[in-house]
């Protein structure tokens, strides 16, 4: 299997996004997840979550990847951490395997592009599609980028190519119109956000250094300097957030 930038990038960091597993479980524990029921992660990344969700929170994971490399390690993480009886991957687009789905009592979504398809971009759609799939009582856990202020405008069209970054005050206003309730919100602090930045980047330089010849290394070089380009420009106006809601009981 060809590799890619993602792949050697999540290989090196803890969760797939600016966030730590420990700040993920000490955030979603108050909230009681319903044990020995159903969950979703859209973007599972390298399953760290997903892996978290089964033995931390005794759930029943159904995890959705859509990079092919990305889901092979992924696969790789579940087979190792012994979960694959309770954490089952599929190598598709989410709204495929929403449609197949039962309610779920948990549906995860932390830095995926377009969880719900481009047209449900925008949070007060994407939580409405979501809330849509979960059981009366569930609960969402949504991250993504956030404004911190107002960016310049060339840098507001490229976020837009991929992401509907709003102001984080926006998130709340769209729970609520979605019909969800705000339990509440983790925002990352620089040091994870440096952590991040720095571990993809390194994990990529490593891998062009060592793999001169391979067919892939141009591809991955061109988009760790992209990546770390557009991380770099974008930090002074953006922000990482996790809010957590919960879907009313019927």
């Amino acid at each position: 299997m060809r590799m890619n930038f993602h792949r050697l990038a999540y290989e090196e960091i803890e969760v797939c996004n600016a966030l730590t597993l420990e700040t993920f479980r000490a955030f979603l524990a108050p909230a009681q997840p319903k044990a020995g029921g159903r969950a979703l992660e859209i973007g599972a990344g390298n399953a760290t979550l997903a892996i978290s969700l089964a033995r931390d929170f005794d759930m029943v994971v159904e995890a959705v990847e859509v990079d092919m490399a990305v889901a092979a390690l992924a696969q790789s993480r579940i087979n190792a951490a012994d979960v694959a009886d309770r954490v089952t991957l599929s190598r598709m687009r989410s709204l495929t395997l929403l449609e197949d789905l039962p309610a779920q009592d948990l549906i995860l979504c932390v830095g995926a592009t377009d969880p719900v398809g481009e047209e449900h971009r925008h949070p007060t759609d994407a939580f409405r599609e979501l809330a849509n799939h979960l059981a009366p009582g569930g609960l969402l856990v949504w991250g993504d980028l956030y404004w911190t202020e107002i960016p310049p405008e060339p840098l507001a069209r490229v976020m837009a190519l991929t992401n509907a970054c709003t102001p984080l005050e926006d998130w709340a206003a769209a729970a609520r119109a979605a019909g969800l309730e705000v339990l509440d919100i983790h925002l990352a602090d620089d040091a994870t956000w440096q952590t991040y930045i720095e571990t993809m980047d390194r994990a990529a330089r490593d891998w062009i250094a060592a793999h001169p010849d391979r067919i892939e290394r141009p591809h991955i070089e061109a988009t760790a300097d992209r990546v770390r380009s557009f991380l770099t420009f974008a930090r002074p106006y953006t922000g990482f957030a996790l809010q957590l809601m919960r879907k009313p009981e019927a």
